[in-house]
């Protein structure tokens, strides 16, 4: 009997994981939806929609006590949403196997305050976060919350939360297929006119959308099969960037298109608006030990064209 999974967001990297899992034929999937229309769509390719939206308690506690798996990759950071996931797993019939949750939130959270070039988070020291990650990080309120509800031993479920840095690449899933660091900033430099080139000296790991793909099937296929307690961070990441180096290439490449004309100027601080320029080191352990491949695909470099490109056609800018 093929398992229930209940997803929550469809969009550039949830619809992708979506894609994936649709193509196992091992789930009966459904997902959180709040427009008919995209609710047809999912109808069209075999997936239950369940109407609601984030803040839809009922509704979300309810799927998280019935399904078998849960995968939040809407947001990383709405609250209400997690306690409703949490709630329903708390609810969860004991006489039940647990539960697999999988939680989305992102090497955001590595970001305050800005760790110098020789702090590498791992996520097989988990110890590291919680003495260097300050509770008013992006992301950590959620985080620590799913953490505190695993640790007080209430929920019927197999925990992990998975940690993306900048993602790159068109995604495969059939609603947005743009991804949010690299368009902002593309968006942003059309806007201005010029490449604001924020935080050039900082770095970021990065990874394609594809590999992260791969990266969410192969810590669902580990919270599956593994009866231990799972560790509650994974990271996954395949490369990484200097911020300043992306920056001249971006410059670059949109005046080459016409699309800028004005000097690139250096930003030493990073942007809230497009997410970039800040510091956040990390490092994969966990899902390499468990069979993680990762696959040949463009550098973020090699994308940004494509990115730009894909973009001219599909949205405005």
């Amino acid at each position: 009997m093929s398992k229930s999974l209940f997803l929550l967001g469809t969009g550039y990297i949830g619809g992708s994981v979506l894609v994936a899992l649709l193509d196992k034929k091992a789930y009966k999937i459904s997902a959180l939806c709040r427009d008919e229309k995209k609710a047809d769509m999912l109808r069209e390719m075999g997936v239950r929609p369940v109407m609601g939206e984030l803040s839809s308690d009922e509704v979300i506690s309810k799927e998280a006590a019935a399904s078998d798996i849960i995968m939040h990759i809407a947001t990383a950071d709405d609250l209400p949403s997690v306690k409703s996931i949490l709630k329903g797993l708390s609810q969860r019939d004991s006489s039940k196997a647990p539960a697999v949750y999988v939680h989305t939130s992102g090497t955001g959270v590595l970001t305050v305050p800005t760790h110098p070039d020789d702090i590498t988070f791992n996520d097989k020291d988990p110890a590291k976060f919680d003495k260097l990650i300050p509770d008013h990080a992006p992301h950590r309120e959620i985080d620590l919350t799913i953490k505190r509800a695993v640790e007080e031993g209430k929920l019927n479920a197999k925990v992990s939360i998975i940690l993306p840095p900048c993602i790159y690449g068109i995604g495969t899933g059939p609603f947005n297929q743009i991804s949010i660091q690299i368009p902002r900033w593309i968006k942003e430099s059309i806007k201005e006119g010029k490449v604001i080139n924020h935080g050039p000296q900082n770095y970021w790991r990065n990874i394609h959308i594809r590999n992260l793909v791969t990266a969410y099937l192969t810590l669902l296929s580990h919270l599956e099969q593994t009866t231990a307690p799972p560790p509650l961070y994974i990271i996954a990441e395949t490369g990484g960037h200097r911020w300043g180096d992306l920056g001249i290439l971006l410059d670059k490449l949109l005046k080459e298109r016409g699309l800028i004309k004005g000097k690139m100027v250096e930003d030493p601080e990073g942007s809230t608006e497009t997410e970039t320029g800040t510091q956040s080191r990390s490092k994969a352990e966990w899902l390499h030990e468990w069979g993680w491949k990762v696959e040949p695909a463009e550098t973020i470099e090699e994308s940004m064209v494509e990115e730009i490109d894909f973009m001219r056609k599909t949205v405005a800018i």
